[in-house]
């Protein structure tokens, strides 16, 4: 009952802020533009989260990035050798940038 009460007070202020008139914001570009080559995007939507890529995560970068698991395996081979990437933890691959230290 406490959990549908709570619920029920969290729409109406929902409810009640999209009534105040307050035009929402545009959605915001995350990571590097489309424009980017493959390498700079995927890089950064790994930046956008947290600088390690997991299974976790995986579906949320290659939506960022753009890009397709099947690009994976050469794109990450390509990123380890120019020191871009490093193994991690748990089978996770950690970001080397001016972003992720």
């Amino acid at each position: 009952m406490k959990a549908r009460t709570l619920t029920l007070m969290a729409l109406g202020t929902l409810a009640l802020a999209a009534c105040a008139g307050t035009p929402p914001r545009p959605p915001q570009p995350v990571g590097a533009p489309a424009s980017a080559a493959p390498a700079d995007r995927f890089v950064a939507a790994i930046e956008s989260e947290g600088c390690v890529l997991t299974s976790a995560n995986l579906g949320a970068v290659l939506l960022r990035s753009g890009l397709t698991q099947a690009e994976l395996p050469g794109l990450t081979t390509q990123l380890e050798a120019q020191g871009r990437l490093e193994p991690s933890a748990n089978d996770a691959i950690r970001v080397l940038s001016d972003n992720c230290i």
